[in-house]
């Protein structure tokens, strides 16, 4: 497992705005001919990173459109922390919708999961033109050799919320089924989602199917839960009813059985984006609104709202830091005033109270999709020059500090203690070690069988 060590934090920061420390422009990673998207970013197993994007069939000088046709192919890059391309991988046999979970595997390797776009059937009416979304799965190793992948072609279309492992080495595919019941062909009430069980081959092993009536789901994200289980958050439309959109929070047990769920009413929530485990073994919901807001949740595991904040910017992607702040990317701006859409990334309190924020880019309509922490900071990976139309767009990343020091006060003469705990929120195992001094601390870790 991968341990990370967390200690206590002083916490100096006040709600200003500051400039980034250090930027390093010629970290870009372009894609010659094409336009490039970026997805997400993942730290793997070998400490190295891990960029997943999509390229797109052809870009227009001075278009500004984005997305003139669909994704043509997977494009993976494999950087060291310094930026430094390790290698590049171009899949065409998938053509990324979105890349949204990428797993590190217990033999080593690395799953990398999403949903895909393929011919489009629409509960049975059959439109060639149009792409139809769909479950994919590819499994590559730490050179970027492609192992397997497979395509789980349903009928209607289907999105990916959460892919994981359990100790027996099997994979698991949740998959929300955003199908809507055509009344002119006959009502077919929707499958909430369907449970996927895969063997190391990526091969079916099972599929169980849930179904709950009268709705249909869009947008979805799901978090693994202290206690083993899962949880998704997901957009819910009623077209039986009243047509109202509304969001859903359910707990899943560890094998994806569900085990209750809690509704929110409010529409204004829309488009669920990211969903965490926080430190306080509650949630941490990220939605929007539109493109240029998000909306922040703060809820125990029951669905309780602690706090709700709005921000002015269109987050991706949040993550939890061990002193119980935050830390968000997205982009911030609108598109009312050209060529202002900049990379953000945003220190959030635990109470929910924008810290600080830094933009990264150069007023080329510039997108942030995630991040990952490090050391002494982060690094922030998105989209550059995106609505443009005058530069092709291409991955590009940013390395900056947080700004703030960790320390540790030793209470008197108290024995030092050490606690070793899994901690969903970081996806990780937590080595917490009081001490006031930089040192090197080793821990050594057995199996069962010593």
């Amino acid at each position: 497992p991968m341990l990370r060590r967390q200690c206590l934090v002083l916490d100096v920061l006040g709600p200003i705005a500051v400039s980034a420390q250090w930027v390093d422009w010629q970290n870009q990673y372009p894609y010659t001919g094409h336009r490039v998207y970026s997805h997400t970013m993942h730290r793997t197993s070998d400490g190295n990173l891990l960029l997943c994007a999509s390229i797109h069939g052809g870009w227009t000088p001075g278009s500004g459109i984005p997305f003139e046709d669909w994704a043509i192919a997977t494009y993976l890059v494999k950087i060291q922390p310094s930026g430094d391309t390790l290698w590049t991988q171009r899949i065409d046999s998938i053509k990324p919708w979105a890349i949204t979970h990428v797993v590190d595997l217990m033999d080593g390797n690395t799953l990398i999961a999403g949903t895909a776009q393929s011919s489009y059937e629409y509960c049975g009416m059959g439109v060639s033109a149009l792409p139809m979304a769909q479950l994919f799965a590819l499994k590559i190793d730490q050179a970027g050799s492609t192992l397997w992948w497979h395509q789980y072609d349903q009928p209607c279309t289907r999105v990916l919320a959460d892919a994981w492992e359990t100790p027996a080495q099997q994979i698991h595919l949740l998959a929300l089924d955003t199908q809507q019941p055509n009344i002119m062909i006959g009502y077919d009430p929707p499958n909430w989602f369907e449970h996927h069980t895969l063997d190391t081959q990526g091969n079916t092993l099972g599929m169980t199917t849930f179904q709950q009536a009268d709705m249909y789901y869009t947008y979805q994200h799901g978090a693994p839960a202290f206690d083993g289980g899962r949880y998704v958050l997901a957009s819910v439309f009623d077209t039986i009813g009243q047509n109202s959109m509304f969001v859903q929070l359910e707990k899943l047990a560890s094998n994806g059985t569900p085990q209750g769920a809690v509704f929110v009413t409010d529409t204004s929530y829309l488009t669920p984006l990211d969903l965490i485990t926080t430190l306080d073994s509650g949630l941490l919901m990220l939605m929007s609104p539109d493109y240029a807001r998000s909306r922040l949740i703060h809820t125990d595991t029951q669905g309780n709202i602690l706090w709700d904040r709005t921000y002015l910017t269109r987050f991706q992607e949040v993550v939890a830091l061990p002193d119980t702040t935050y830390l968000a990317v997205g982009t911030h701006g609108t598109f009312l005033t050209p060529n202002m859409r900049e990379m953000c990334v945003t220190l959030i309190s635990s109470a929910g109270d924008s810290l600080w924020s830094r933009m990264y880019g150069d007023s080329l309509n510039d997108l942030g999709s995630s991040l990952v922490t490090t050391p002494t900071g982060f690094l922030a990976y998105g989209t550059k020059d995106m609505y443009s139309g005058w530069v092709p767009p291409r991955l590009f990343i940013s390395e900056d500090t947080l700004g703030f020091f960790t320390q540790i006060a030793r209470a008197g003469s108290q024995a030092l203690s050490l606690e070793i705990y899994p901690n969903p929120a970081t996806q990780g195992i937590t080595v917490r070690i009081p001490s006031d001094q930089v040192l090197r601390d080793d821990l050594l870790v057995f199996d069962p069988v010593g």
